[in-house]
């Protein structure tokens, strides 16, 4: 029995030591979390369900494309990367470089793709540590380059940046009842379900470990964004892989770090994944031998959610509800009830 174990133990290691760790970022600029649960999204469902979700991931920075993609990308918030506007200007990356920045440091064999339909954001992107950047025309020809990255590429990291939300939101509204805004949305939602059927069917893929992450910049109210109203500040964001647990989390108002008169509540940030997290998320996912104490040290304010435990955190008391039909839950509140975290455990 004890040569068994041993073999099957080294057997264990060896397969893990195969299983290649890779990233997909999605990001849908401004989409606001309400759309999103309005708009019939098949393929964010589902991802929603088989990981780490949240309708509440507030923006605490300011609620312009320039800051959010910023503070996505580097793991920072404003303050730290310096961005305000959409020209990138004054930026700090320098000092709080792009994510796969700190995957060449790393190892310096880790490879990263963007495929990206804003401008801008090609434009600050493209020298800064990419092994490629590809600027799309439209979010059909950056369907269409993705595709051809995740069949054809062997990339570590790869993400896509689709711009069509924020165009009908700016041209026609960011409002729940405007059809073509949640129309958009719809779409992009196709799109991921032909990228993710892509993913199972790469000739490695069961051997491939994918973690899919996405979220937003902002939201948006009438026909812009910018402000700190509510529907500006209230995104969401997702996990998806495998090995992480089913979890859903609502969170309160927090503030912001950049409007006034808007104080952040520290009992709440730290207990929700917010557009800097993604960073060490995603790093965290290429290198598992990583902690938080690893990304506080490079000075990312961000955190990795893989290895959340909410079973293990204090000041958290528990409330188990058992649903007839589909799922098991167990329900997770802090003290000042500002924060909801649901266990879910589907039915295979």
């Amino acid at each position: 029995m004890r040569l068994f174990l041993s073999i099957l133990f080294v057997f264990l290691l060896i397969k893990a030591s195969f299983c290649q760790c890779k990233v997909l970022i999605i990001g849908i600029d401004g989409c606001r979390s309400d759309a999103l649960e309005k708009a019939n999204t098949p393929n964010l469902d589902s991802l929603r369900e088989h990981g780490i979700s949240s309708l509440t991931s507030w923006q605490l920075g300011k609620t312009k494309s320039g800051p959010g993609w910023s503070s996505m990308l580097t793991g920072v918030w404003d303050e730290k990367h310096n961005v305000s506007n959409n020209r990138f200007s004054n930026h700090n990356f320098e000092n709080y470089p792009f994510l796969p920045s700190y995957l060449k440091r790393l190892d310096a064999s880790k490879s990263s793709a963007l495929v990206v339909g804003w401008k801008g954001l090609f434009q600050i992107s493209k020298n800064k540590c990419w092994d490629k950047c590809i600027k799309g025309k439209n979010d059909n020809d950056c369907q269409a380059q993705i595709l051809k990255l995740v069949c054809e590429m062997n990339y570590d990291l790869n993400m896509v940046h689709f711009n069509d939300v924020d165009f009908a939101g700016h041209t026609t509204g960011f409002e729940l009842n405007n059809a073509k805004y949640i129309k958009a949305i719809e779409e992009v939602d196709l799109k991921i379900g032909e990228l993710l059927k892509a993913i199972k069917n790469r000739p490695n893929a069961k051997n491939e470990n994918w973690l899919i992450l996405s979220s937003t910049d902002h939201g948006g109210r009438g026909k812009h964004h910018s402000g700190n109203s509510i529907e500006e500040r209230k995104i969401w964001w997702i996990a998806s892989s495998k090995d992480l647990q089913k979890m859903e989390i609502v969170a309160n108002d927090p503030g912001s770090y950049f409007y006034e008169n808007m104080s952040i509540d520290s009992s709440i940030i730290n207990f929700y994944p917010s557009i800097v997290d993604i960073t060490a998320t995603a790093i965290n996912h290429v290198f598992p031998n990583l902690t938080n104490k690893d990304f506080q040290a490079w000075g990312i304010d961000g955190r990795s959610w893989l290895n959340f435990n909410i079973e293990k955190t204090v000041d958290f008391y528990s409330e188990s509800s058992t649903q007839q039909t589909t799922q098991k839950e167990c329900k997770y509140f802090n003290n000042a009830c500002s924060i909801e975290i649901t266990l879910k455990e589907l039915k295979k």
